[in-house]
């Protein structure tokens, strides 16, 4: 039983190492990789890891070692060490590299005889991947990949630059040359990358006109070189085309002026308040796709309802100008976060401005090109709204020739554009409007914070024992609450005939008995045309 399972252990790994070795690429190899089955490990040979199963592999030096700089060099992707004994006590490696792959090396000492055996190992892997080995001079030091390629157009504000190594190197310094002017700029090394991000440089270059649109631009890594410092690459140069000057955001501007930006829980659509301008110096590419989002609440919290996140839309206004629409949008604490929790500020954050030639503009910092965050001050409009009418809802409206509004306004002041008189007549829902340039609007004497309102009730007919309701139109009030309930009164009436309503009649559709207005009958032939007469019990001219 022993031996069947140890069969199908055995079985199982060598499918796994297979199916391994194929999605590597890597051809087939002596041993398995195990303890007790060790790899062989071959000059310019490539083994693959098994997840989570311990690595083994022998190196076997081929001949005695007589000179100086023989390596053995291991490049896995997996930390992998490189011992002396087979007790794996004795780690002889350096290994380099902050994420994989890895690079593993051992320099072979003069006097190493042929069949020395290294011992590498890598304690259970974590990634797929493979193991790649090297023996003799090592990998040579070469530069692999420059982003920008270089000989492309460099914009100031997308000018980060990375060089990407075969392995870790040291370098002296770094400079920017252009005409003739060498300026040092700052290199920032991660392993076998090395980026710079000349972006204030270039800046200044182009503000002293030093530098313009179409001059070539040179950066150069001084005396390149291995760690250890027994490979030397000398100066690494790449070249570019300067694009056009950057174009950058010369003001932000916050309704009706620039200064501190806030953000209320309210903004009228109408408003002055509520429209964020970004204004550059020069031309935008209006065809960009910007993207812009007002966030509120507690980022780094486990509820999502503790964060709120609104998208917003943006335009543009002539051709250097973004535009951001806050206005016409109630936020309210308890309707953005589940807590309800005042945070007092909110982040616009904008994406994707471009200038016209489609290079992102130009932002101090690094990583934010074409991007924009503005802290807003955040506040809930606090407001408030009592009202009284005279007289009183639920009174008759007969024989009234006004109505008082008393109201008093804590907070702000509530627009609105009229009051219509909703009624029926002859069965039928009717409205008469009275504007709000005809309704009298004065201060209360005894009360500065309080309007009184005298609205005028216009003469309409209306059927008896039905309701008139007053309801004011249009209203827009400072916290973008709804107060329609306090701004409406309902009446009764008993019927009311509007003796100045004269209709109009064409003379071959008037219909039924027609009367003279002191009452007396007269016949379709006698009839005069626009003279008035009572067509069906009302006032009406004959067309």
């Amino acid at each position: 039983m022993k031996n069947i399972t140890t069969f199908f252990s055995k079985l199982r790994f060598c499918v796994l190492s297979l199916f391994a070795m194929l999605a590597c690429g890597v051809a087939s190899a002596q041993g398995s990789g195990t303890k007790d089955d060790p790899y062989i490990l071959q000059d310019g040979g490539e083994y693959p890891f098994v997840v989570f199963d311990n690595f083994y592999g022998h190196f076997i030096v081929p001949e005695d070692v007589t000179t100086e700089g023989v390596v053995l060099e291991i490049l896995a992707d997996n930390w992998t060490d490189i011992f002396a004994d087979a007790e794996l006590t004795q780690c002889v490696s350096e290994t380099t590299g902050n994420f994989a792959p890895y690079t593993s090396t051992v320099k072979i000492p003069v006097g190493t005889k042929k069949g020395t055996i290294y011992y590498v190992f890598s304690d259970f892997p974590m990634n797929s991947g493979s193991v790649k080995v090297t023996y003799g001079g090592g990998t040579p030091l070469e530069i692999s990949k420059v982003l920008p390629v270089s000989g492309s157009v460099l914009a100031a504000a997308e000018s980060n630059i990375v060089f990407e190594f075969t392995k870790p190197v040291r370098f002296s310094a770094c400079v920017m040359n252009i005409s003739g002017n060498e300026i040092g700029v700052e290199a920032n090394q991660l392993d076998r990358f090395i980026s710079i991000e000349p972006k204030a440089q270039l800046l200044d270059a182009y503000r002293s006109g030093v530098l313009k649109e179409g001059d070539a631009i040179l950066f150069m890594l001084k005396n390149v070189t291995s760690l250890d410092g027994a490979t030397k690459l000398g100066d690494v140069v790449v070249n570019y085309t300067a694009a056009s000057k950057p174009v950058m955001l010369v003001s932000s501007k916050y309704g009706s002026g620039e200064g501190a930006l806030v953000v209320k829980s309210w903004m009228p659509v109408d408003g002055a308040e509520g429209l964020v301008k970004l204004v550059f110096d020069g031309a935008l590419n209006t065809e960009a796709e910007i993207s812009a989002t007002l966030t509120f609440g507690n980022s780094e919290t486990e509820d999502p309802n503790e964060y709120y996140v609104e998208k917003l839309s943006a335009a543009f206004e002539g051709s250097n100008t973004v535009l951001i629409d806050l206005r016409g949008k109630l936020r309210l604490p308890q309707t953005m976060v589940t807590s309800g929790t005042n945070y007092g500020s909110m982040l616009l954050t904008i994406r994707g401005v471009e200038d016209a030639n489609g290079h992102m503009t130009f932002v101090d910092g690094q990583g934010t090109s074409g991007a924009y965050f503005l802290v807003l001050a955040y506040e809930v409009v606090d407001y408030s709204l009592f009202t009284e009418f005279t007289p009183a809802s639920g009174s008759c409206i007969d024989d009234v020739a006004t109505i008082e509004l008393w109201m008093q306004e804590l907070g702000g002041k509530l627009t609105y554009e009229g009051v219509d008189f909703e009624y029926t007549f002859e069965g039928a829902k009717k409205v008469v409007s009275v504007s709000a340039a005809d309704i009298k609007s004065e201060v209360d004497p005894e009360d500065e914070t309080a309007l009184c309102l005298t609205i005028p009730v216009p003469a309409f007919s209306r059927d008896a024992d039905t309701e008139v309701k007053l309801t004011f139109k249009n209203v827009s009030s400072p916290d973008g609450m709804d107060y329609s309930a306090d701004l409406t009164a309902v009446y009764t009436t008993k019927g009311f005939t509007d003796p100045s309503g004269i209709g109009i009649v064409k003379l071959d559709a008037a219909k039924g008995a027609i009367y003279t207005l002191d009452g007396k009958r007269i016949e379709a032939l006698k009839l005069v045309k626009n003279t008035i007469y009572v067509v069906a019990g009302k006032k009406a001219i004959l067309k």
